[in-house]
């Protein structure tokens, strides 16, 4: 793994320095309810959302949201 790598110990991983990967990550966030117009402080476990946007990421989308 080099960079802007994160991953799952056996399972799906993202390069943050790809185009499109942390968009995944905000689109599965989005899918999942997070509002990000509410002036509010809120944690959001991006661990949670690494398989569904990695699937994003290689064109499975509907399957992963």
């Amino acid at each position: 793994m080099g960079s802007g790598d994160v991953g799952l110990t056996r399972g799906e991983s993202l390069n943050l320095h790809e185009p499109g990967a942390v968009r995944a990550l905000l689109d599965v966030a989005l899918a999942r309810g997070w509002e990000p117009a509410e002036r509010q402080t809120v944690e959001v476990d991006g661990w949670l959302l690494l398989e569904a946007a990695a699937a994003v990421r290689a064109g499975d989308a509907q399957a992963s949201l």
